[in-house]
């Protein structure tokens, strides 16, 4: 679900930045359309919809801004979305397809694409979307990038290539979460608990630890011979079962 709404958060900075007419890196000049034109507008609707879980009126709206400005890439990434949470990978596709096609050059359109590849298990084409992302140097915010690209390497049991990535992203902002929380998993993996243990207590003072991770601290305290401190965090497991 948090890919879900890290999506939805894009696609709404992903409209407001069609308001501001000022992208220079779009090829077609459909993309920047009027922010009040019918097709913005349509777009503008159906993303309030998808927030509120009205797939099927975020849909008919998407629709209706492609059948009037076919080329815009923004209701195609927006219409994607949707089929892609309603579990339709097909129509997904298609439209994210769609999107990059019209928005070639379009940071977030392809970060976009990048993730769904990646939920799709396309992990290789995936980390290609978000290379070509991170080549943008115009994109605002290159560690959610690093970070997307980090856990789809995971997923491909590439763990030195994810590290490389969740630290890139976290010396560009030291409190991504994701980023801590995957690179406490590799270092314990990695049988580094020092390492482990530090990224574990940078995460603790950002959230609450799941079960998984309080496992891990766990371990990682009983292998360094801390057991005061793997009471502590076994005591806290223990609330959570």
């Amino acid at each position: 679900m948090k890919a879900v709404s890290t999506l939805l958060l894009v696609l709404i900075i992903m409209v407001g930045c069609a308001q501001t007419n000022q992208r220079s890196d779009y090829d077609e000049p459909t993309n920047r359309s009027d922010p009040n034109s019918p097709a913005m507008l349509n777009v503008r609707m159906g993303v309030a919809y998808f927030e509120r879980q009205d797939f099927d009126l975020a849909i008919e709206k998407l629709k209706r801004a492609i059948s009037i400005d076919p080329k815009l890439a923004i209701a195609h990434s927006a219409l994607a979305l949707v089929y892609s949470t309603m579990g339709a990978g097909n129509e997904a596709a298609k439209h994210y397809k769609a999107s990059v096609k019209y928005a070639p050059n379009d940071p977030i359109i392809l970060n976009n694409y990048g993730t769904f590849l990646c939920q799709q298990g396309d992990y290789k084409q995936a980390l290609e979307y978000y290379q070509r992302t991170l080549a943008n140097p115009f994109y605002k915010t290159p560690e959610t990038v690093h970070e997307n690209a980090g856990v789809c390497l995971m997923k491909d049991d590439l763990f030195d290539e994810a590290e490389r990535h969740f630290r890139a992203a976290l010396a560009i902002n030291p409190e991504m979460n994701v980023a801590l929380y995957n690179m406490a998993i590799i270092s314990a993996g990695q049988d580094q608990p020092l390492k482990a243990r530090a990224f574990i207590q940078r995460l603790s003072r950002l959230q609450n630890l799941d079960e998984r991770l309080l496992t891990v601290a766990y371990q990682v305290e009983k292998k360094l011979g801390n057991d005061k401190e793997a009471k502590l965090y076994l005591s806290q497991l223990r609330k959570l079962k």
